[in-house]
C-alpha cells in the first residue's frame, strides 16, 4: 500500500491501556490504514524514534468557543500541547444558543469568567449549525466539541433573575436543548457557582438531565461548592444522575480551601461507591495547585440577580451583607493574599500580577471593599488565580482510572500583546505536559495507564468511536513525544511559554505539528456527538 504518512521507529502507546510495543502507523486517506514492524515508504514520514506515539489528547473540559474568530490570530495553544480534540462550553457558560434579545448579556457572561480580552469580539451565531459554518470559514487549530452551557440556555430561555422557571419556561428549556442536541452537541454543562446557572435546583436539573440522557450526551458540572459543602455538592449531583440517568461528568475535581485539605480519600470513596451502585459518573481534573475564576465567585449568587448591569449598582453601593458574604468566601478560598488578579482587562493595568491583599493596601480599604471596586471598575471581567489547592490531594486524584484530565482553559496565542502584557493561568498552555510530567516525577501510573486517561477514557466518556485509540480504521489523530522529556514550561508569572517534549501532531491524517511548529494552515473543525 501507498501511504500519505507513516510514523517510523515509535514506542505504540495504543489508548486502551495494554503494553506498549514497537511497531510503525501507516496512515491514508484520513485514517490508520495499518499498524505493524516495517511499513515501508510514504508521501511524508515522521522519524519518533526514541518517542512515544499515542492517539491524539482529548481535553474534555476546555472554554475555547470563540477563539477560533479572532481575526488574524493563531490561536494554537492547545496544538501544542498535543491535544486533537477539546470540549468547549463548560461550566454552564457557552456561546450558544443566543439571540437578538440576550446577546449582550451572553457576551458579558462569557466575559465575566474569561480570561481572554475581547477586543471587541461579539458572538454572531445563534446556534450549532450557524456556528459549524462559521467554523468552516475560520478554523481552529484542533478539533472541537461544544456543550450546550445551562447559565445561557436559562438567560436565552428565561433571563438572568435570581428565580425557578415558570412550567411553560423549563419546557422551553427542554425544548431548545432537545434541538441542539439533535444538532450534534455533547450535552449539557452546568455551572453551579456562576449566575445565573447556580440558580437553577433539583426538578429543573434533572428534567434538564433526562434531555441530555435521551441523546447519551454527558451532564458536565463545576458543582455548587468545592469547599466546605463539596460532600453535599457531589450528593445533589449524584441524586441528579439517579433520577436521571445521565451520564454525569464532575468537572475539574479538586478540594479548596485548607480545611478541606486531606479529604480527597472520602470524596474518591463516595464517588467509587456510586460507581458500584451502577451510576455513571466520571470526573476530570487539572495538575496545577492554583485555580482559576472570574473575582465575581467571591460574592453571594444574588449579587448578579439581574445580569452584569444590576450587579454593578450592587457593586458601586455594597451593603454591609455583601461585603461579609464576600469576605467570608474569600477566606474559604485562602485569604486575600491568595487571589492573584489576571487582569483588569485594561481597566488599571498596573493591578494586573498583584494579589488583592496588595491591592487593598494600596487602596487603603478591606479586601473585601477593594474586591467590589475592582469588579466594578473592570465591569466583572477580572479573572484571578487562586492557590487554595494541595498537592497530596492532587495526586490522590489523579491516580484514579475514571478521571480524565482538562485544562478548564483556552486555545490562544503565544503573544502577550493578545492578553495585554498580563499572564493568564498556565493551564491553556501546559496542562498535558504538566500531566505527563507529573506521572513521571512522581512514579504515579504506568504510562500506558497515564495515556489511556487523556485518550481512551475521554473517548469512552464523549461516547465517540473513530478516535481515542491506536487500531487500523480509526482517524488517524496522533500525538508523538518524548515521555523522558515532555514537560510544562509556564510560570504564574510567565504563563506564555510554549511546553517541551512534543515531537508531532497528526489530525485527520494530516501533519499539524512538527518539531516545535505549526505544519501549515489551521486543520480543526467542528465534531458533532456520534447521535446527532
Amino acid at each position: 500500500m501507498n501511504y500519505d504518512l507513516v510514523i517510523k521507529q515509535g514506542m505504540l502507546v495504543d489508548g486502551t491501556g495494554k503494553q506498549a510495543y514497537a511497531g510503525e502507523v501507516g496512515i491514508k486517506d484520513g485514517l490508520i490504514a495499518a499498524i505493524g514492524p516495517k511499513l515501508g515508504e510514504a508521501k511524508t514520514t515522521v522519524d519518533a524514534g526514541g518517542c512515544v506515539v499515542s492517539p491524539g489528547f482529548i481535553d474534555i473540559h476546555a472554554h475555547s468557543d470563540w477563539c477560533p474568530f479572532y481575526p488574524g490570530v493563531r490561536a494554537v495553544s492547545k496544538l501544542y500541547q498535543g491535544i486533537t480534540l477539546e470540549i468547549d462550553g463548560n461550566c454552564g457558560i457557552s456561546l450558544l444558543p443566543v439571540n437578538d434579545k440576550c446577546r449582550r448579556e451572553i457576551d458579558e457572561l462569557m466575559a465575566s469568567g474569561l480570561e481572554l480580552p475581547l477586543h471587541g469580539l461579539s458572538m454572531v451565531d445563534d446556534d450549532l449549525k450557524a456556528y459549524a459554518a462559521h467554523l468552516e470559514r475560520c478554523r481552529p487549530a484542533t478539533d472541537m466539541g461544544l456543550l450546550i452551557g445551562h447559565g445561557t440556555l436559562r438567560g436565552v430561555v428565561m433571563g438572568f433573575g435570581m428565580r425557578k422557571p415558570t412550567p411553560e419556561e423549563l419546557h422551553r428549556m427542554e425544548q431548545v436543548l432537545d434541538a441542539e442536541l439533535t444538532k450534534g452537541a455533547f450535552g449539557l454543562s452546568l455551572g453551579l457557582i456562576y449566575p445565573p446557572s447556580s440558580y437553577g435546583e433539583g426538578e429543573e436539573l434533572v428534567a434538564l438531565a433526562k434531555v441530555v440522557a435521551k441523546h447519551h450526551g454527558i451532564l458536565s458540572v463545576h458543582m455548587r461548592s468545592e469547599s466546605t459543602q463539596i460532600m453535599a455538592a457531589v450528593d445533589e449531583m449524584l441524586t441528579v444522575a439517579k433520577q436521571s440517568g445521565v451520564h454525569l461528568q464532575i468537572s475539574h475535581l479538586k478540594l479548596i480551601g485548607k480545611p478541606q485539605w486531606g479529604k480527597s480519600t472520602e470524596l474518591l470513596q463516595k464517588i467509587k461507591q456510586a460507581r458500584a451502585e451502577g451510576v455513571q459518573v466520571t470526573c476530570d481534573q487539572y495538575p496545577y495547585l492554583a485555580t482559576c475564576a472570574s473575582l465575581d465567585v467571591l460574592l453571594p449568587g444574588w449579587a448578579k440577580d439581574g445580569g452584569t448591569a444590576a450587579l454593578c449598582q450592587r457593586l458601586a453601593k455594597p451593603t454591609d451583607k455583601l461585603l461579609a458574604e464576600t469576605r467570608a468566601e474569600m477566606e474559604r478560598r485562602g485569604g486575600a493574599a491568595a487571589v492573584l488578579i489576571i487582569t483588569t482587562t485594561g481597566w488599571k493595568p498596573e493591578y494586573d500580577g498583584t494579589n488583592l491583599a496588595d491591592i487593598a493596601r494600596l487602596l487603603g480599604v478591606a479586601p473585601e471593599l477593594a474586591a467590589c471596586q475592582v469588579l466594578l471598575g473592570s465591569r466583572d471581567m477580572a479573572p484571578c488565580c487562586y492557590f487554595c489547592l494541595n498537592e497530596t490531594d492532587m495526586l490522590n486524584i489523579m491516580r484514579e482510572q475514571f478521571i480524565a484530565v482538562g485544562c478548564d482553559g483556552y486555545a490562544v496565542p503565544y503573544d502577550k500583546k493578545f492578553f495585554l502584557g498580563s499572564n493568564p493561568h498556565p493551564r491553556s498552555f501546559g496542562t498535558f505536559p504538566r500531566y505527563l510530567q507529573t506521572i513521571r516525577e512522581k512514579g504515579l501510573l504506568s504510562l500506558e495507564a497515564a495515556i489511556y486517561k487523556i485518550t481512551g477514557l475521554p473517548a469512552q466518556i464523549l461516547n465517540v468511536q473513530d478516535r481515542g485509540v491506536l487500531a487500523v480504521g480509526k482517524r488517524a489523530d496522533i500525538t508523538v513525544f518524548d515521555p523522558a522529556t515532555v514537560a510544562d514550561l509556564t510560570t504564574y508569572t510567565d504563563s506564555i511559554r510554549k511546553p517541551q517534549g512534543i515531537k508531532a501532531v497528526i489530525l485527520g491524517g494530516r501533519l499539524a505539528l512538527l518539531d516545535g511548529e505549526q505544519h501549515g494552515a489551521n486543520l480543526g473543525r467542528l465534531v458533532l456527538h456520534p447521535e446527532a
